[in-house]
C-alpha cells in the first residue's frame, strides 16, 4: 500500500443505487458523498483536506483535475468501442488524450492495446494491477462453491476465483448494482443447499445484503496490487 503524508478524502457523487460503493469507500478513508461534486470539494477545502480522490469523477467536465486516471478491465478493454448504453465506455476512447494515467486491471496482458493507448496519448503513463484476495484462509477449498454477483464485470471475479483454486460449480449473475430481493437470496440458498455448495460473492454484493440475507454467505475480500508501485508513486508525487 502507498502511504502519503497528505490528509485525504474520497469524493463520490451520491446515487441511491450505489450505497454499496459508498460503504466500502467509507471503510478505507474519509468520504464526502453529495449530489454535486463541486460542493463536496468546497467542504473538503474547509476541512483542510490536502488531496481529494474523486471516484468516477472524470465525467464531470465542470471540474479541472491535477491528475486524471482512467481504468480499463484488462480482459474487456474497450469492448465494442461504443459509449454507454451501447457499449462499456463512459466516453470516447479518443478522450484518453486528455488523461495522465491509465490502469489496466486484471489478469490479461495486452501489448497491442497498450500501444493503441500510447498512439492516442504518447505521454500517457500505463500501469497494470491485479486482484489479490486478502481473506483466503477463511475458505475451505475442498468444498464446491456457488458464485453470485451483481457487478460490472463478473467474468473478472470468476477468473480471480479460478486463479486461487476455488471450485465453482454454479454461477448466477445479476445486473450491476442490483438490489437483491429476499426471494433472490432465498433462491440462491436453495440452489446451493440442493447441490451441496458453499456460497461466495464479492464484497460489494455482500454490502448490499441485509444481516439476515448475509447468513451462510461468504465474500472474497480483494485489493488491487499495483505492478511497478514505486514508479506509480513517483508519478503521483511529481504531479502533486
Amino acid at each position: 500500500m502507498l502511504k502519503y503524508k497528505f490528509k485525504t478524502v474520497f469524493i463520490k457523487k451520491k446515487y441511491i443505487d450505489q450505497i454499496d460503493e459508498q460503504n466500502i469507500l467509507s471503510k478505507y478513508g474519509n468520504l464526502i458523498c453529495l449530489s454535486f461534486r463541486d460542493i463536496a470539494l468546497r467542504i473538503a477545502e474547509k476541512k483542510k483536506y490536502k488531496l481529494a480522490i474523486l471516484d468516477d469523477g472524470l465525467q464531470d467536465k465542470s471540474l479541472s483535475y491535477d491528475i486524471s486516471i482512467a481504468c480499463f478491465n484488462s480482459s474487456e478493454q474497450v469492448g465494442n468501442g461504443l459509449v454507454l448504453p451501447a457499449g462499456p465506455l463512459r466516453e470516447k476512447i479518443s478522450n484518453i488524450a486528455h488523461y495522465d494515467i491509465v490502469f489496466l486491471n486484471g489478469e490479461r496482458n495486452n501489448k497491442r492495446f497498450e500501444k493503441k493507448l500510447k498512439r492516442l496519448n504518447p505521454n500517457l503513463k500505463i500501469f497494470r494491477a491485479k486482484y489479490s484476495p486478502k481473506n483466503l484462509k477463511s475458505f475451505k477449498f475442498k468444498r464446491n462453491f456457488l458464485m453470485f454477483s451483481g457487478i460490472g464485470n463478473p467474468l473478472e471475479f470468476q477468473k480471480t476465483l479460478k486463479k486461487y483454486n476455488f471450485k465453482i460449480k454454479k454461477i448466477i449473475n445479476f445486473p450491476d448494482h442490483y438490489k437483491y430481493k429476499s426471494s433472490d437470496i432465498r433462491n440462491i440458498k436453495n440452489i446451493a443447499k440442493s447441490n451441496k455448495l458453499k456460497i461466495i460473492t464479492t464484497e460489494k454484493d455482500y454490502n448490499r445484503l441485509s444481516n439476515v440475507q448475509k447468513k451462510n454467505i461468504q465474500f472474497l475480500k480483494i485489493e488491487l496490487k499495483i505492478e511497478k508501485e514505486k514508479e506509480f508513486k513517483n508519478v503521483l508525487l511529481k504531479k502533486l
